[in-house]
């Protein structure tokens, strides 16, 4: 999933214009997003369309910002609706009730700078805000946080077919709730508008309505910064197989700053993590089919505990233990792991698809076909998402 993050353009005009029709149809009849706007704050079955960029109506995406105390937003100019009436304003907005501001241009919210419209929910004692932003502004943040946006075009389409499919599944998984998605990396990296954003958004225009299929079902599109050499399954990583997510050898992120790491990890160290007390030793019970470590086996004064080694890593820091591609060894009164990759490995390698685009001259399709066999890249209008 997202992680630690492309196919022959037809009459663009044309298939923009059907895709943008469609998708607001497909928007109305079957999103969590669910109707046209109205004058009220919508629940999260019925989040307002959003109009384009480009003026056309099109699919909303429904971004939590953050949830906490309350906020105040610098805008330039802004409409303000709530359950019992609307009304205009300019500079600095202070949420003291629910409603959904919708500024002239753009809001400012905790130094960041989004399009869009933004929603205030209570939440007891606590506020959640929310970010109503087209499809195509999502995907162009999405994809100038997930990349860098000075990466190879056909890797930056490659990104942004990955991330057009990977949200339209999440839209659908999460029907019903306030939001679609987050900002981090539990879902994908979304920032705002940045002042890098031209490349990014180019490469959503040039995959326009573009996602991967399999059987007829949008595809599982996971990715991750680096693979290590080779990629991981669905199954030994989530414990569900999924039948293009396989393992196979993909030798094309030897460039990648973290394709192989070091870290010294002190016993007292892992016991504080894992709240175990007087770890004596940490080694790989066994392995999964691309090597990577399945469980750890931890010796203590009081006898032996099996860990996944996933939940390790993310109790000891994903950071710090970058993948579950790693041996260990044993150093005094720490082990030493020493592994390659970063993030779990499934899907797409982010620094792969950039090292295929640049230096084997491949365009996106290609690389979405490497990292996603057996799938097929359609127009979300053509069929039901």
């Amino acid at each position: 999933m997202p992680s630690n993050a492309p196919y022959r353009r037809r009459n663009r005009s044309t298939f923009a214009a059907l895709f943008s029709f469609a998708t607001l149809l497909f928007f109305i009849a079957c999103s969590p997003n669910g109707r046209l706007p109205q004058n009220s704050v919508l629940r999260p079955h019925k989040a307002p369309a959003a109009q384009s960029e480009s003026g056309r109506a099109g699919l909303t995406v429904r971004v939590k910002l953050y949830r906490g105390e309350a906020l105040s937003v610098k805008t330039d100019g802004f409409t303000f609706t709530t359950k019992r009436y609307s009304r205009n304003g300019s500079g600095d907005f202070a949420f003291t009730e629910p409603g959904l501001l919708t500024p002239k241009k753009s809001f400012v919210l905790r130094s960041r700078r989004y399009s869009g419209s933004l929603e205030a929910i209570r939440e007891g004692g606590r506020w959640l805000y929310v970010n109503h932003v087209p499809l195509d502004s999502y995907l162009t943040s999405v994809v100038s946080h997930e990349m860098s946006p000075l990466w190879h075009k056909e890797a930056l389409k490659a990104q942004a077919v990955v991330a057009r499919t990977y949200l339209l599944v999440k839209i659908k998984e999460r029907a019903g709730k306030y939001y679609d998605v987050d900002t981090t990396t539990n879902f994908q990296v979304y920032g705002g508008i940045s002042k890098y954003d031209d490349n990014a958004r180019r490469a959503v225009e040039e995959t326009q309505g573009e996602v991967l299929y399999y059987q007829g079902e949008l595809a599982q599109t996971f990715f991750h910064s680096s693979c290590g050499g080779t990629l991981a399954s669905a199954g030994e990583v989530w414990g569900k197989d999924i039948a293009y997510l396989r393992v196979h050898n993909s030798p094309y992120c030897q460039t990648a700053p973290v394709y192989k790491w070091k870290v010294t990890l002190p016993f007292k160290e892992i016991g504080r993590r894992l709240a175990i007390k007087n770890v004596k030793s940490v080694t790989v019970l066994d392995r999964t089919d691309s090597k990577r470590v399945k469980t750890l086996k931890i010796v203590t004064s009081r006898g032996v505990k099996k860990i996944p080694a996933g939940k390790f890593r993310t109790m000891l820091g994903a950071i710090k233990v970058k993948s579950t591609f790693f041996g260990i060894a044993r150093k005094g009164n720490a082990v030493v792991l020493t592994g390659r990759g970063f993030g779990h490995g499934v899907g797409m390698c982010q620094w792969g698809a950039k090292f295929q685009a640049e230096k084997k001259g491949q365009n996106y399709r290609t690389i979405l076909e490497h990292y996603f066999p057996k799938t097929t890249i359609r127009f979300a209008q053509d069929y039901n998402v």
